[in-house]
């Protein structure tokens, strides 16, 4: 079965804040400053990472993103 990893993004003004809930930008008032969000989708699409979703938020938008999970085959043992 196909698993998949997630990313949740939050962007305000054109640029990305948050990632995941991690903070990703500087506030300079009013601005945020940091990656602008059209770079940093395209970033992660050469990552293989696609938007499945997206909320408008009070502080901006909210996308989702998704990939599938690439498991590592565990190494065979010799004997």
């Amino acid at each position: 079965m196909q698993k998949w990893e997630y990313l949740v993004v939050r962007s305000y003004g054109g640029v990305v804040i948050l990632v995941n809930d991690q903070q990703v930008a500087e506030m300079m008032d009013p601005q945020p400053v940091g990656d602008m969000l059209y770079e940093y989708l395209s970033e992660r699409g050469e990552e293989g990472w696609e938007v499945v979703g997206l909320a408008g938020v009070r502080s901006g938008i909210e996308l989702i993103l998704k990939r599938p999970l690439i498991e590592m085959e565990e190494p065979e043992e010799f004997e």
